[in-house]
């Protein structure tokens, strides 16, 4: 898994231009996906936004004063337009109460956290009970007949593209921690360990992408 320090690194070098490179690579996709996630805890009255980034996802939620966003980099929150709400920490340390919070989301992180397994005991300790924790990411893609597509565009082609308008090597790192993910399968056993239950992967059609949420 990624080191923090590296994943800083990572992000730092893109943040203005992170979040219309996730539409563009995604076709679109990425904000279908989020307005599905965002479903799945409409009605909370306090969500805790982890790896906010520069609030992609907060700007989307007609809720989105119910929101605290959590990030470890300093470049991303910047640019994130709910200042005033925002912690600049590690996900795997967060500095929250017990109990603290409804509801957990996080879009695009898994990934890039340096250990799921903390996280996910981070996070049943700081959510209520009855509380729910979903995850939207990109996995490596299995289907057969989608992932000799997949593996073309997203592992070749986009890097290229994305060093292109960025002039940045981010992406290809970013391709790879795709390529060397877990399965939702395994995402949904660490979170059953770590005390959640009712677990559920939602899959798309599109390449890649899926859910994984559970309660406390």
């Amino acid at each position: 898994m990624p080191e923090v320090e590296k994943v800083k690194a990572v992000f730092k070098e893109i943040p203005s231009i992170y979040d219309r490179m996730n539409t563009y690579m995604s076709l679109g996709m990425d904000i279908f996906w989020r307005q599905k996630l965002l479903r799945l805890v409409k009605g909370k009255s306090r969500i805790l936004d982890v790896g906010t980034g520069t609030g992609k996802l907060e700007s989307l939620a007609g809720f989105r004063d119910n929101f605290i966003g959590l990030d470890v980099t300093r470049e991303m929150i910047a640019l994130n337009g709910n200042q005033g709400r925002l912690l600049l920490a590690s996900a795997t340390d967060m500095p929250i109460k017990d109990s603290a919070f409804d509801a957990i989301v996080s879009s695009f992180v898994l990934r890039n956290l340096p250990s799921t397994q903390e996280y996910f005991r981070e996070a049943i300790r700081t959510l209520r009970d009855g509380g729910i924790m979903a995850n939207l990411d990109a996995f490596p893609e299995r289907r057969r007949f989608l992932a000799e597509f997949f593996s073309l565009y997203f592992y070749k082609l986009l890097p290229k593209l994305a060093k292109l308008a960025s002039s940045s090597d981010s992406y290809s790192y970013l391709a790879m921690t795709v390529k060397n993910f877990k399965t939702p399968e395994v995402i949904a056993d660490e979170m059953k360990l770590a005390g959640f239950k009712d677990i559920r992967i939602k899959r798309f059609l599109s390449p890649s992408a899926a859910i994984v949420y559970g309660t406390k």
